[in-house]
């Protein structure tokens, strides 16, 4: 029987996670970091972690075959992004963009992109009905949309999927700042550089003077626990695992229930992880039934209607498998603050039931490795 372990993973010396892009260190080669870890390599580094604290129990290394075999249980569950300000305890939770939010120069006021039925068609793209048919935000606006902070703390993202108004000066949270970290090898006979091994690279800085980030998650394993200490992506760097990490920062917001208490004629979903979805944007699920796209949503019961799509440029997802000492295949992923719009076929509306089955719930392939996490906001969509 597996045990669930709610930890939290404080960066001790930054985060330099590579988003995969082509470089090498010949020449001064430069790598470049992800805004925030993959699931997949949080979910590496608490497999790692955990294996290294079995060995040193049995006293014995695992062989290579060993190693795959006996991890293979450990399964990463719901995850957050955490701050914490200097002078106050404990930890709030911080949501990336939806990508349902905009603003123009000279408002104070956000602007949602509810989607409406399309007026024209898309020119040369008529090959799938149901894609022409999905719903388009329209604005007429003639001023530049601003760019918006890539992360939201708590009280903004819970006001938004509930449907109120929110004031851009409450977006004040600064994403982790960036240095260059160089690295140089040096010949032992000769005292020069070696050209293969100098290469720079990003690191994120998690600890700043306001306060700090961390990453928690929700670990399943058979027996055991890892830590206090692990590795988490490039170059070793430390974190510190601690335990337990208050299950009421994993459920939904009071405010956001009251929200879907009164009912929503439509659902938007925010995906708050990567997502894998087989047919690239689409979600699981859901396939072309004439100029709808229809399926359903584990937990959410009767069919639903997919009404739009707000999706951002596809994630290329990959890895190393230290076991296997070969790349892992490369998965294209729907971005974080991605939002999708879904109405019940039967006009119903939706209600707390709802909100609390799909709150950081898990759609498309994956889940066990951390992906497709989402959060339900309201909708009232035009009729």
């Amino acid at each position: 029987m597996s045990v669930l372990h709610r930890l939290v993973l404080t960066p001790r010396d930054g985060l330099a996670c590579r988003d995969g892009r082509g470089w090498t260190p010949i020449g001064a080669g430069r790598a470049h970091a992800l805004d925030w870890p993959w699931p997949s390599t949080i979910l590496g580094a608490l497999r790692t972690a955990w294996g290294r604290s079995v060995e040193a129990r049995e006293k014995r290394t695992f062989g290579e075959g060993d190693w795959k075999e006996r991890t293979k249980g450990v399964r990463l569950g719901r995850l957050l992004v955490l701050r914490s300000r200097r002078g106050e305890a404990g930890w709030t939770r911080v949501w990336p963009r939806p990508a349902d939010a905009t603003a123009f120069e000279g408002d104070r006021t956000l602007v949602r992109l509810d989607p409406k039925p399309p007026e024209l068609p898309t020119l040369g793209r008529d090959d799938d009905a149901a894609r022409e048919a999905l719903w388009r935000p329209l604005l007429t606006d003639p001023r530049k949309p601003v760019a918006l902070p890539p992360w939201w703390p708590e009280a903004a993202l819970v006001g938004w999927l509930a449907g109120e108004r929110i004031d851009r000066a409450t977006l004040t949270l600064v994403p982790p700042a960036r240095r260059v970290q160089s690295h140089v090898g040096i010949r032992a006979d000769t005292l020069t550089a070696e050209q293969g091994r100098l290469f720079s690279e990003d690191v994120l800085e998690t600890l700043d003077r306001e306060g700090e980030w961390a990453i928690g998650a929700e670990l399943e394993l058979r027996e055991g626990a890892p830590g206090p200490f692990l590795t988490l992506g490039a170059d070793k760097r430390l974190a510190t695992v601690t335990s337990p990490l208050d299950e009421g920062l994993f459920a939904p917001p009071q405010a956001l229930l009251d929200a879907f208490r009164k009912g929503s004629k439509g659902l938007r979903l925010v995906c708050v992880t990567p997502a894998c979805f087989r047919h690239g944007w689409l979600p699981d699920g859901f396939a072309a039934h004439g100029n709808e796209y229809r399926g359903r949503l584990a937990g959410i019961g009767g069919e639903l209607v997919l009404r739009a799509a707000l999706v951002g440029r596809p994630l290329a997802v990959s890895g190393w498998d230290l076991a296997e000492r070969r790349p892992k295949p490369t998965d294209r992923m729907v971005p974080p603050g991605s939002v999708f719009f879904f109405a019940r076929a039967d006009g119903q509306a939706f209600g707390e039931a709802e909100a609390k089955a799909l709150w950081l719930a898990s759609i498309g392939g994956r889940s066990e490795d951390g992906f497709g996490r989402v959060v339900p906001g309201i909708w009232q969509p035009a009729d």
